[in-house]
């Protein structure tokens, strides 16, 4: 089993149909890996204001005050819960917040230890569209735990073809073990995509070396693997252009948006546009960097 261990997930809800998906995906994980579920639906302003931005932003019935809105998310947060523990989750758990989502979130992620948020977003509408507020984005950004994405489209739960792409650039192993994890929980294979700007016979080597690591660290874990290095000027192009040529069911891409320390390739306008257009749910990880690692090169997988 890989080192890393799912055992408290966090779910945003809303009580939309996109929510509703999210759950699904939160549902088969946490049965695989017997974690328990925290449900937490934030409110974006005060209760017991009159019909200002918080009923005009909510999908909640109109004309609900106060106690009336309290009441009525309550009802729905525990009809939730009894919906995952007759579907055999093993612990289920609900917050009530009131403040801005994504900070909301964030202090959940904190207050319980989560090892991954599952959320819905509605997709290529752009980051005001997601599911639980207009900052949503910068919970994939400021996380410290994974978050995986999951779009209206989504049909089913669990994953069988996941797509890891990356870049000859510093990276955190972290991004890629937890790849791994994931693969190996699903029993999923693991697409490994290296992605050149330089299209130079001594950059597609380094990348090539690059991915061959990788895959023998997917490899040592028991995971099948399929490896491929491509040129691209366009990051999110390709990566949505493979994941159909692969049937890919997910994108594990890593969320750091500073540019010193982690690839222009997976800056933000790039994980902004896989997370916000993408078809199939995006694994978005936040590495912890290390500057002692230049390049994926200097790990030492077979040790």
């Amino acid at each position: 089993m890989a080192s890393f261990k799912i055992q408290n997930i966090l779910v945003p809800v809303d009580f939309s149909g996109t929510g509703e998906k999210a759950l699904k995906q939160a549902i088969v994980m946490a049965k695989i890996t017997k974690a328990k579920i925290t449900l937490l639906h934030a409110l974006d302003s005060p209760l017991g204001s009159k019909k200002g931005d918080y009923f005009r932003k909510s999908t909640l019935p109109p004309g609900m005050y106060e106690k009336e809105v309290l009441s009525w998310v309550k009802e729905q947060l525990n009809d939730m819960k009894k919906d995952l523990q007759n579907a055999g989750v093993p612990k289920v758990e609900t917050i009530i917040e009131n403040g801005t989502p994504y900070k909301m979130i964030l202090s959940a992620v904190k207050k319980i230890k989560a090892d991954i948020i599952i959320m819905g977003t509605h997709g290529s509408g752009g980051v005001r569209n997601f599911v639980v507020g207009s900052n949503t984005f910068r919970v994939v950004s400021e996380a410290e735990c994974p978050v995986l994405s999951v779009q209206k489209r989504t049909t089913k739960g669990g994953f069988k073809d996941i797509l890891l792409p990356f870049c000859d650039k510093p990276h955190s192993r972290e991004s890629v073990d937890f790849a791994i994890c994931m693969a190996e929980l699903f029993g999923a294979t693991l697409h490994i995509l290296g992605i050149s700007y330089d299209s130079s016979a001594s950059a597609m080597k380094k990348l090539n070396i690059e991915a061959k690591q990788i895959e023998n660290a997917a490899e040592k874990a028991g995971v099948n693997t399929t490896s491929d290095v491509i040129k691209g000027n366009y990051a999110a192009k390709v990566i949505f252009e493979y994941a159909v040529k692969k049937k890919a069911d997910l994108i594990a891409v890593t969320a750091d948006l500073d540019r010193q320390s982690i690839s222009e390739f997976i800056i933000g306008p790039v994980i902004q546009q896989v997370v916000n257009h993408s078809y199939i749910p995006v694994l978005s990880i936040h590495p912890t960097f290390n500057p002692n690692f230049e390049s994926v090169s200097s790990w030492t997988f077979w040790e």
